[in-house]
């Protein structure tokens, strides 16, 4: 750095409000400056120009001028906020050299590692400590002894204690989902932070960072290739806490969707806009188009949490447009990402631990629902998942963090997610006779958690054949006619950027909260016996649907249609899955639980039979009389043998000797 360019440097770091700054920086025990490109260009743009063009001179002076002015070793500055942001796809050989920044998701972040800066060596010969200060590459070992008395080549032994280090982490950045268009593959930028700014963000945090990128030169076998590695040693790195809601609009963008508010039914083009190209399934649009807007999460003061996030699964029979649904809904929101139940693990969902490329060990990397924080994860092929992997997004669904424990590595990852499911029936298709919740190949704790489940059945009707046939037929004859949706993707992506910044409902009035009340009381009153049609977590469903509505028409107040609207699609979930094909009452434990109360009630007929018949023949009870005496009381001998072989699974039953059945607890 010439002389006239580092007077600079000094004069811009001794003004009077850096010093404050510094002094600041000091009491609080922090070692970096951090300060805003801004302040650099309007002290002097040549000067800006030079930290652009030539950032490791620039940043060495600084930090030892920082140094001398603090007397504080291990002082930096750090460099925010550029402006010009470059894509990690679009960075070039051009830039290597350069002072760049970058935005994108923060998907590995390693363990933290001491790395070595000044190395001190004793000579195995005459005891004289060698000082050897490291560059980045390659581990440096003296030559030769210092010590004019002894000048050989060693041997010489490292002293660690004695040696100056300062931590290293390695990061891996990936482009954010939302900036990807037409299914583009999301390209990665490896970086490497050091000291004082390590462990600042966690895999899944949406990042800025600014630093110089560097190009390392790739090895094969020991042989050096011709073609360089980019990473990008870190300057300043800045956690964008924010979700959707802080993507900047346009004012002209702004002023349109209010005029799209005031002049037509808002809500009604949203809805008939999501996916038209796919023909029906209105109730289940108009679901999916509430789960894109959402409610704000509601922090309670004892520091706990309730989600304002909507979970929806979508259960049918193959060839219903599932996935269609699914890929299109993820294209429509931002920081939407779809994925595949068949390929992903529970790693691939949640986190992994993966072996660092850089610097050896594990890493931590985040898994999709951790991607798609603060947006949409579409999960096709649900069910294929087995039951370890989908018990891995149990906590992340309701708590929306998932607790890692891999590796040695012990963290937690923000999973603020709305889930958009699909699954296919246990036997392929449904049956109409048999309860729908126990034809989804999925656990009872896992349906719980999705506030409203939907079945797309594949049944055989004239006049719906013929609408759908036109439908298809047309897509392929006059598609710009059929499938052009009443608001664009790209203006429909806004709406909801623009609804979760701006609009935030809140129940209007008593009557409105009173009116999800008696709704909550009645359905429940209205229970015989032991089915509950509806339990606390439907009406959680419930508000959060009416503040989703309210949102969607972009209304400050939850009002009378938005509870109807609520009401209507929780009782047509429900209608559909929960209903006890025995009783034909709703029954909400068939999708709780996985037994609705008149299976229970059966179940408790059984047991009593077996003990009954226990008593009468001194230890076991003969299976073949429990079958003859639950029959005289309606009990199928399916469910009598389904019943046995699930409880001497679990236990609860075993078989002393053959034919014969035993409790293990009386």
């Amino acid at each position: 750095m010439k002389k006239e360019t580092r007077n600079k440097l000094e004069n811009f770091l001794q003004r009077k409000e850096t010093l404050d700054n510094l002094q600041r920086m000091a009491s609080e025990g922090k070692r970096s400056l951090e300060i805003d490109f801004d302040q650099i260009v309007e002290y002097d743009m040549d000067l800006a120009d030079y930290l652009l063009e030539n950032p490791t001179d620039f940043i060495e002076a600084a930090d030892e001028i920082l140094e001398d002015i603090t007397d504080l070793p291990g002082a930096h500055l750090r460099v925010r906020d550029l402006g010009e942001t470059v894509e990690v796809r679009k960075i070039r050989s051009s830039h290597v050299g350069k002072f760049i920044q970058i935005e994108g998701v923060l998907t590995r972040a390693s363990d933290v590692k001491p790395e070595v800066t000044e190395a001190v060596f004793e000579c195995q010969r005459c005891g004289e400590e060698n000082k050897v200060l490291q560059t980045e590459n390659n581990f440096r070992k003296p030559t030769i002894c210092q010590n004019p008395n002894c000048g050989k080549k060693g041997p010489f032994q490292i002293k660690v204690e004695k040696s100056d280090f300062r931590d290293w982490q390695s990061l891996r950045i990936q482009e954010r989902p939302e900036n990807l268009r037409g299914g583009k593959i999301p390209r990665n930028l490896d970086a490497i932070v050091r000291d004082d700014f390590v462990d600042k963000a966690t895999p899944g945090n949406r990042v800025t960072i600014t630093g110089v990128l560097r190009a390392f030169q790739e090895k094969q076998r020991n042989k050096r290739k011709t073609t360089f590695r980019k990473i990008l040693h870190v300057n300043h790195i800045e956690v964008q806490q924010e979700g959707i809601e802080e993507t900047e609009l346009s004012p002209e963008d702004e002023e349109e969707i209010e005029k799209l508010a005031d002049e037509h039914r808002i809500d009604n083009l949203i809805v008939n806009s999501v996916a038209p190209s796919i023909f029906g399934y209105d109730k289940i649009k108009e679901a999916i188009s509430l789960q894109l807007f959402g409610c704000k999460a509601v922090e309670l003061p004892d520091e706990s949490r309730i989600r304002g996030d909507t979970h929806v699964l979508l259960t049918g029979d193959p060839g219903t447009a599932k996935s269609q649904l699914l890929k299109r809904v993820t294209q429509i929101v931002p920081r939407g990402i779809y994925t595949s139940g068949k390929k992903a693990t529970g790693a691939g969902l949640t986190a992994a631990a993966v072996k660092d490329e850089i610097g050896g060990g594990w890493t931590l990397e985040a898994g999709a629902l951790a991607v798609a924080d603060g947006g949409l994860a579409g999960i096709d092929e649900f069910d294929k998942m087995d039951s370890e992997e989908s018990g891995a997004i149990l906590e992340s669904m309701e708590q929306q963090t998932i607790s890692v424990a891999k590796a040695g590595i012990v963290a937690t990852l923000n999973t603020r997610t709305s889930i958009l499911a699909a699954a296919n029936p246990r036997m392929g298709r449904f049956d109409e006779f048999e309860d729908i919740a126990q034809q989804i190949d999925l656990s009872p704790l896992i349906l719980s958690r999705f506030d409203l489940i939907f079945i797309l059945q594949d049944k055989p009707s004239e006049e719906k054949d013929r609408d759908l046939a036109g439908h298809m037929l047309e897509l392929h004859s006059e598609p710009e006619n059929v499938v052009k949706p009443q608001i664009d993707t790209e203006m429909l992506r806004k709406i909801i950027i623009y609804a979760r910044k701006y609009v935030d409902p809140q129940f209007s009035g008593e009557n409105i909260k009173k009116r999800l009340e008696d709704f909550f009381v009645q359905w429940r009153k209205a229970a015989e016996r032991e089915a509950i049609p509806i339990t606390a977590r439907q009406l959680e469903a419930l508000v959060r649907l009416s503040k989703a509505s309210a949102r969607m028409r972009l209304s400050e107040e939850v009002e009378p249609q938005d509870v109807e609207r609520a009401i209507k699609l929780v009782k047509h979930s429900l209608k559909q899955v929960g209903i006890d094909s025995e009783t034909g009452k709703v029954d909400v434990d068939t999708i709780m639980t996985g037994h609705s109360g008149s299976q229970r009630d059966k179940f408790r007929k059984v047991m009593k039979i077996i003990e009954r018949l226990e008593e009468e023949y001194g230890d076991a009870a003969p299976i073949k009389e429990v079958k003859e005496e639950a029959a005289s009381e309606g009990i199928k001998r399916d469910f009598v043998e389904e019943m046995i072989k699930r409880e001497k699974e679990k236990g609860r039953l075993y078989e002393p000797e053959a034919n014969l059945i035993s409790r293990a607890v009386r």
